[in-house]
């Protein structure tokens, strides 16, 4: 899956982005797999999460785990993200040993999750690499704003939004955490970093 492959930024302020995602294989561990998924994020809930969600249910910012849990619709897929590698490693050895037999995506900056593979004792299977963006790039928002944006993979964090947050911040009238999670609230899958968006808007707000 693509969707988390595309975060703008740099390696100190990435370094700190640990998105995830976990999804059945369609005609393979498709038909009543459902209870794999959830255990996945069960897992993955062990630890500090910013932000979880799948696409029927939502985000961190509109469900909650419970009802995630308990729910009956069948979910394709879900998410969650981690602020550093240490629990992002430990998640890895947690899912090792549970050994569910469902495909596990883990993105961020290469060297950094290649490591938490070797420590969590797994071998990767696959990698897919960004390219970057190719074409009239002058038509994309400044770097700063993409650097926000991307950390949803559907764009449904709209660079009108954040120019428009940022302001808010600069006039007081908004806290960098609270327009972090407006912004996150439209990430319906919940792989926008609420906790990287407040530092970028923090850094922003300030030029």
């Amino acid at each position: 899956m693509t969707h988390m492959l595309h975060r703008e930024g740099t390696i100190v302020n990435l370094v700190d982005d640990y998105p995830v995602l976990s999804i059945r294989g369609k005609g393979y561990k498709h038909d009543g797999n459902v209870w794999r998924l959830k255990k996945i994020l069960e897992i993955a809930s062990r630890y500090p999460i910013v932000n979880f969600g799948d696409v029927r249910n939502g985000s961190k910012f509109t469900t909650s785990l419970e009802q995630i849990f308990t729910s009956d619709l069948d979910l394709p897929l879900v998410h969650m993200v981690f602020t550093n590698k240490e629990d992002l490693t430990r998640c890895m050895a947690d899912l090792r040993a549970a050994d569910l037999g469902i495909s596990v995506v883990a993105s961020g900056v290469m060297e950094e999750v290649f490591g938490c593979c070797r420590k969590a004792g797994l071998r990767p299977h696959t990698v897919n690499y960004s390219l970057g963006v190719w074409g009239r790039t002058d038509k994309l928002p400044p770097k700063e704003i993409l650097e926000i944006t991307t950390m949803c993979g559907h764009a449904l964090v709209a660079s009108n939004l954040v120019k428009k947050l940022i302001g808010d911040i600069q006039k007081g009238k908004e806290t960098c955490d609270g327009a972090a999670a407006k912004l996150a609230k439209n990430c319906v899958c919940g792989i926008f970093n609420p906790e990287r968006a407040s530092n970028l808007l923090q850094l922003v707000a300030r030029l």
